[in-house]
């Protein structure tokens, strides 16, 4: 069962939702999906799986609204399209891009894609350090890409310094080992440098 508690950090000015659900390879692309769709921008994520198979993800959305009542009923309907997704009620992908769409905007600003993958920094995990334009929708594409990349991410650490957004993914293969063939850490690289600037591209004024 899926439990969704929401707080507000007035000094950060962000409303932080916790939301403990059962672990699902896509949990995170869901979440980010369904803050997507109302219009939150993300601006951290943590996630951790515990050991009896729940995942508990903490994300970090700026404010919209002043008051603390509208803050929740958005937090509210961000849990209810968590839960719909997971059910497979709604297509997040439609939804996303309907909102894109609507609130997609030039940006003069030229943020050059970096992806870096790393197994020394950690002794389990591999590590992706992703930086690049941020945008609506970014961390929802990325977790996306990289879930079809069949990789399970074990803990996110999502940042953005003005215009450039930097996310770093822990992540294993489907079996729980690190990526380590220099084929496939060079597939998942040019995967996301792909995404990267192929939507730069598309934020970017018409000349």
């Amino acid at each position: 069962k899926l439990a969704v508690n929401v707080g507000f950090d007035e000094a950060r000015g962000v409303t932080e939702l916790t939301v403990l659900a059962p672990d699902h390879p896509w949990l995170l692309s869901i979440i980010a999906g369904a803050c997507a769709s109302a219009g939150a921008n993300i601006v951290d994520a943590q996630i951790y799986t515990t050991t009896d198979g729940l995942a508990l993800d903490t994300i970090s959305v700026s404010r919209e609204y002043d008051r603390d009542e509208d803050e929740g009923r958005r937090a509210t309907r961000i849990g209810e399209t968590i839960e719909q997704a997971l059910e497979g009620k709604v297509k997040l992908p439609d939804i996303v891009a309907k909102r894109a769409a609507t609130k997609s905007r030039t940006r003069p600003f030229n943020v050059e894609p970096d992806v870096v993958i790393n197994n020394q920094w950690s002794e389990r995990y591999t590590v992706i350090e992703v930086s690049g334009l941020d945008r609506p929708g970014l961390l929802y594409q990325l977790t996306t890409a990289i879930s079809k990349l069949n990789l399970n991410i074990a803990s996110a650490h999502v940042a953005t310094f003005g215009e450039r957004a930097r996310d770093v993914f822990y992540v294993t293969d489907l079996l729980g080992a690190q990526i380590t063939a220099p084929t496939r850490q060079a597939a998942i690289k040019r995967a996301l440098v792909h995404l990267l600037v192929e939507q730069g591209e598309a934020s970017k004024p018409a000349a």
